[in-house]
């Protein structure tokens, strides 16, 4: 009788325990990789990342923009007039503009956010109709301190930019826990838009800690500058807390040499702590931009100068947009057409108001009715942007 010794053994099966420790490895290892690469996009961007960005936009040259009917921002997005804003953007457009900057508001949003969602939409169609891509900027520090929604103030026949309003508004800012409570506003906003191609940028502040000297003075914050770096700080975190694919930044505007954070104020310190991008003002003469430029350039980021070109101030085209070419930053000037604004109108018109046509103008490139301001600007402008 033959014996076959290999039939009567038996394939011992794999323990239970060894496949579940086995699974339990395997989506750990998963877990630990999507944490890592959720940790990178919620922290600041490389100099290295921020700069291949910027190697692949063209030369960055647009406005800071305002349609001519609206007073400001509450006026713009409460009645969002879609033909307005494709006219004037073709204007532009005809510059060889292919960027705005453009600024939302907290409390449209509150109202209603999805509708506020959908009116962004379609700016940004428009946007995208003339191949503008734009700056959003979530909150301003600069003008009036008390914004209210439903009919705006009218505007003060003479007055430069006597209807805008900030947000939020300096009781808000003054609180800790009221400035919690825009963290909704700031992650819906950049949620919806966070892998839109449309959108070129974020900017969380504008001159967050301007204390408004000649305009409201009396009614800022005292401690406007704490209060006000505090929430540049959160808007980081909870705009980072989305992974947009657009960097973020806060610009510097004022003060001592921004080469040394360590000499700034707060506002100052956090903004160039944890900008992707370094945004900037600047309305001085050539020598104060390249002045400021130079400043900006150890931080080996790019540079956005987010406000420029005030006539009477020595910030004119001619003088001011040929550097920026040269030295590659970008490049919005405040104003496009005149309008409700009153831009046009130099900064003193809040002690002096001016009555009739300011010589020069202040702001802005075009009358209502798209008329060039100067032609030799426009000439300029659609020359060194290579405008057919």
């Amino acid at each position: 009788m033959s014996c076959n010794v290999f039939s009567t053994v038996k394939r011992r099966p794999v323990p239970r325990i060894r496949v579940c420790l086995s699974l339990f490895l395997l989506l750990q290892a998963c877990l630990v990789s999507v944490q890592a690469e959720l940790a990178t996009a919620q922290q600041r961007w490389t100099p290295e990342r921020a700069n291949a960005w910027y190697a692949q936009q063209p030369w960055l040259v647009g406005c800071n923009y305002l349609p001519a009917s609206d007073i400001n921002q509450i006026e713009m997005w409460q009645d969002l007039d879609l033909e307005e804003i494709d006219r004037e953007l073709d204007w532009a457009a005809g510059l060889g503009m292919n960027t705005v900057r453009v600024f939302l508001h907290d409390l449209c949003w509150k109202d209603d956010p999805q509708a506020y969602l959908k009116k962004m939409d379609q700016f940004l169609d428009v946007c995208a109709k003339h191949d503008i891509r734009p700056m959003i900027v979530l909150f301003d520090g600069v003008w009036d301190p008390d914004p209210q929604l439903g009919r705006q103030n009218r505007p003060r026949r003479g007055v430069h930019n006597s209807g805008w309003v900030q947000g939020p508004g300096r009781v808000v800012l003054a609180d800790p826990a009221k400035q919690d409570q825009l963290q909704d506003y700031v992650v819906s906003v950049v949620q919806r838009f966070k892998d839109d191609d449309r959108v070129l940028c974020w900017d969380l502040f504008n001159e967050p800690d301007n204390g408004n000297a000649n305009s409201y003075g009396p009614l800022e914050l005292p401690n406007k500058d704490e209060a006000a770096a505090r929430l540049v700080r959160k808007s980081f975190e909870w705009a980072r807390s989305v992974a947009p694919q657009q960097p973020l930044t806060v610009c510097v505007w004022q003060g001592p040499p921004w080469s040394d954070a360590s000499q700034l104020n707060q506002t100052h310190q956090a903004a160039l702590e944890l900008s992707d991008v370094v945004s900037y003002h600047e309305y001085g003469d050539p020598g104060a931009m390249q002045n400021r430029i130079d400043q900006l350039k150890g931080y080996g980021r790019p540079l956005i100068c987010t406000e420029y070109m005030a006539r009477g101030n020595g910030s004119t085209f001619e003088d001011i947009l040929p550097l920026l070419k040269r030295e590659r930053v970008a490049a919005y000037n405040w104003g496009l057409v005149d309008g409700k604004s009153q831009t046009k109108y130099p900064w003193p018109t809040w002690q002096t108001p001016e009555l009739g046509e300011p010589t020069p103008w202040h702001h802005d490139i075009f009358r209502p009715d798209g008329e060039p301001y100067r032609q030799d600007e426009v000439d300029l402008i659609r020359s060194l942007t290579g405008a057919e």
